[in-house]
């Protein structure tokens, strides 16, 4: 049975409370730090890059979209 998200938090407390390796912490820490430091990649696009996704999003809800099996064929691959 998968391990549920509640156990998985206490299994890595206890395994991080019980470890006196030090890269182990420090590789720890610096993941959870990237982690909240990331940002949004959304936030990163420029606006013609959001028009553009945006547009593709339009696109596929009107039912605009081509399957990657015709695009192979086409193409020859």
């Amino acid at each position: 049975m998968p391990l549920q998200e509640k156990d998985k938090k206490l299994e890595i407390i206890n395994f991080v409370s019980e470890t006196n390796d030090s890269e182990v912490i420090n590789a720890i820490h610096d993941l959870l730090t990237d982690h909240a430091e990331a940002t949004d990649f959304w936030d990163e696009l420029s606006p013609d890059q959001r028009s553009m996704i945006e547009e593709g999003l339009r696109d596929i809800e009107k039912g605009k979209v081509v399957s990657h099996k015709d695009v192979k064929a086409k193409y020859g691959i």
